[in-house]
């Protein structure tokens, strides 16, 4: 497990094989080939058990993949940052893995409990752990944690959180990374372990699970158009309760310039020892909020004007409602005023990210 020299950086990313992960990678490699990038995955559904959306990066000189499971093989994790540092040369770590499907969470919430704190636990002890062994890191080692905006809970219409305000979790996969934060909190003050949370909205675009609404639409919209007969849709678009629960959408290429932005003020922060006290908190919000059913009837549009431009079809006959999650937020959305202070704000509406997913997909 070692990694060439001559790089200006060693960047260790977790959960990188997956749907946002893999984007970040195709972002970073690229923009900055001076760095060397190692990815670390389990290699689960979420990647659809391989590194299949890693292609444009395997073979780059400054990336390398290892298969490794974060919470079981925790001794392979340590000798790679720790005991093989002088190899390896780990510094900056991006942390992106965790299980993050809510549906699942509440038929396993243990599993949740377990993967979700130790793979991050785990990283954060192997960070301290290498600032005893090598003290003088602390001016160059960053770490960013990739959280959610659910571990605030629901909010009012017309309300927006700010980054203190309290965690509030409502289902299982949200309480795990909610107790990774507080976790995160805990090392920054024990131990002087500087960590940055990012809190994104509903992150969308290629390669997101077909689980999550929009790509399950997109699937099941396939499928409708591979049928010989068009008259009923034999696997309808399933929404939770009555489709009324409400969600900001940030396109997964906006919330890439963001983070890339913060790792960006964190890595000049940690060379000029500019140091935070407390863990630093970065809301990555959105301003395209709509409801469950909207969405799915606005995919359907852009879907029949494609497909079927002659055509009146029912929406009853793509779509149907089932029961709802045993709890299910009615509302989820951010304040981001401090990412704006650093010029930042989305540049792809939802609008034009739904249309290009669709012309992707047909």
């Amino acid at each position: 497990m070692t990694v060439c020299d001559g790089y200006e950086q060693h960047v260790l990313v977790t959960g990188g094989a997956g749907f946002i992960g893999s984007h970040c990678l195709d972002f970073l490699v690229f923009k900055y080939p001076q760095f060397h990038f190692t990815c670390m995955d389990t290699l689960n559904y979420a990647s659809e058990n391989s590194t299949k959306f890693l292609q444009n990066v395997l073979g780059r000189p400054n990336f390398n993949f290892i298969k490794i499971n974060l919470v079981s093989e925790y001794a392979a994790l340590q000798k790679f940052i720790i005991d093989e540092f002088p190899n390896t040369r780990i510094t900056q770590i991006i942390n992106f893995a965790a299980e993050t499907c809510v549906d699942r969470s509440f038929s396993d919430p243990i599993f949740f409990t377990k993967n979700n704190i130790l793979c991050t636990q785990h990283l954060l002890e192997c960070s301290r752990l290498l600032l005893d062994r090598y003290p003088h890191l602390r001016s160059v080692l960053t770490f960013m944690h990739i959280s959610t905006d659910e571990v605030y809970g629901e909010q009012e219409d017309h309300e927006n959180v700010d980054e203190l305000c309290k965690l509030n979790p409502s289902n299982p996969y949200a309480a795990s990374k909610a107790a990774v934060d507080l976790i995160i909190g805990s090392y920054e003050l024990s131990y002087n372990l500087p960590v940055t949370i990012i809190r994104a909205n509903n992150i969308y675009g290629s390669r997101q699970d077909g689980e999550k609404l929009i790509p399950m639409t997109i699937s099941k919209l396939h499928r409708f158009l591979q049928q010989k007969s068009h008259e009923v849709m034999f696997d309808k678009i399933t929404i939770h309760g009555d489709g009324s629960q409400k969600r900001k959408y940030l396109h997964v290429y906006d919330f890439l310039t963001a983070l890339d932005l913060i790792w960006s003020k964190e890595r000049m922060n940690a060379a000029s020892y500019n140091r935070h006290t407390n863990h630093q908190l970065f809301n990555v919000g959105s301003e395209d909020e709509i409801d469950n059913y909207s969405l799915v009837k606005r995919i359907c549009d852009y879907f029949l004007q494609k497909k079927f431009p002659s055509n009146n079809f029912d929406y009853s006959k793509f779509i149907s409602f089932f029961k709802d999650r045993n709890y299910n937020d009615t509302r989820y959305s951010l304040n981001y005023e401090r990412l704006k202070q650093f010029g930042w704000k989305p540049q792809i509406s939802l609008d034009q990210g739904i249309k290009e997913l669709v012309d992707e997909a047909f």
